[in-house]
């Protein structure tokens, strides 16, 4: 038996960053995987500035292309480009990134074991006062390991969560994609854009991102509109010139959108990433959310371990307060955005102040907060109507739910 100051289990993203900053301040951190790296996992792969702009190392040594643009569509008609002369995103791959994160870790004193499967989380210690020696224990294949402090990043569907009792409450996307290979015949143009197409999945949309030899081509939607993934993909790529038959690596994969009061932390136990529902609701994009929360969460355990806090609780006030609010306004663009997509296509089209605010959230240089306080006043009819979308969609749930349990 093995002991730690802080167990992290999922080097993903969240994990990673919160092993590696805790290892650079000196603490004993364990990093788990039951992956052996590098591994692939279902992700569009795109890093945006804003993204970036959260961690303190760089990422540039894992940028397959950089992204200046975006061709949007509404319903797979007719295509516009917008560019901006600032680069907006970088694409990558996940096995190449999260492996590049998880070196990173270990570079700073992390202890990373990968290809090594967590079979059992013992809480029944981890709860008494740290001076009476409460400790958590996770039994693996090879070993067991006790810690002071315990952060899940093991995904949405993952062992942390459950072990713990901690009932995330959040809604449900699902995604399906695939991947083009590059050849001549395929424009140069799509090296440097990114393709979304709007309004024609239920809360989603459909998208090309651009990699190193290929391009990453999926459609996403909320988890009752799981059946119409495969025949829109198929659409997506027909609109495209691509040959559905012949993409390759073809997979799906949840997204867990976070209901604001939901539990992610409870004495010594955090949760960070997707294992706590956070996703952008509007982007459905998670790398920035996880980066961040992994960052929090190494934060807290610091000040547990330092004798400055209690628990991991602080974790969990200090996400409410400043991440949450970010992931609320975006729940409600996006309720607006899906309700009645064809303005909003418009005003991307026709509106340079639309383009430029799109372009600005993705770098990093304004926030969903920034544009609610910009539009002032207006507000009060964003919170309404967001409301009425929302409805109209629970209502259309209820409506379908009968023939989805038939299937």
């Amino acid at each position: 038996m093995r002991n730690y100051d802080a167990i992290v289990i999922g080097a993903g993203p969240a994990g990673s960053t919160a092993a590696r900053l805790l290892a650079r301040d000196g603490a004993s951190v364990l990093l788990l995987d039951k992956h052996r790296f590098p591994r692939d996992k279902p992700c569009g792969g795109g890093v945006t500035l804003r993204a970036a702009s959260v961690q303190d190392i760089d990422l540039s040594p894992v940028a397959e292309r950089t992204i200046y643009g975006a061709r949007f569509s509404l319903r797979l008609g007719r295509a516009f480009d917008r560019r901006h002369r600032e680069p907006l995103a970088y694409m990558t791959q996940r096995r190449r990134l999260d492996q590049f994160l998880a070196e990173r870790a270990a570079e700073s004193g992390a202890d990373l074991h990968d290809g090594e499967a967590v079979r059992e989380i013992d809480v029944a210690e981890a709860f008494k006062p740290a001076q009476e020696g409460g400790v958590v224990t996770i039994r693996a294949n090879s070993d067991t390991y006790t810690s002071r402090i315990l952060i899940g990043a093991d995904g949405a569907n993952g062992l942390c969560g459950q072990a713990l009792g901690l009932r995330r409450d959040y809604e449900e996307a699902v995604a399906l994609e695939g991947n083009v290979q590059f050849s001549p015949d395929i424009p140069e143009d799509w090296r440097e854009c990114v393709a979304l197409d709007i309004g024609g999945l239920a809360g989603g949309y459909g998208w090309v991102f651009p990699k190193g030899d290929h391009l990453n081509v999926g459609v996403g939607a909320w988890k009752y509109a799981g059946f119409t993934l495969r025949p829109k993909l198929a659409e997506l790529c027909e609109r495209y010139g691509f040959d559905a038959g012949a993409l390759t690596n073809v997979r799906g994969h949840h997204l867990p959108l976070r209901v604001p009061g939901s539990p992610i932390a409870r004495g010594p136990v955090a949760l960070a990433g997707d294992a706590a529902g956070l996703v952008d609701p509007l982007t459905g994009e998670g790398i920035h959310m996880a980066f961040a929360s992994g960052r929090q969460a190494a934060e807290q355990a610091l000040r547990v371990l330092a004798g400055e806090a209690p628990d991991m609780s602080g974790y969990q006030r200090r996400l409410d307060r400043t991440l949450q609010p970010e992931l609320t306004v975006s729940r409600k663009l996006q309720e607006l955005f899906n309700f009645a997509p064809p303005p909003y296509v418009a005003a991307m089209r026709r509106s340079e102040k639309f383009w430029l605010f799109f372009c600005h959230i993705l770098r990093g240089e304004m926030t969903y907060l920034d544009f609610i306080h910009m539009i002032g006043p207006m507000r009060v009819a964003v919170d309404f109507f967001a409301g009425v979308a929302e409805r109209h969609r629970l209502s259309r749930v209820r409506a379908l739910s009968p023939l989805l349990r038939g299937r």
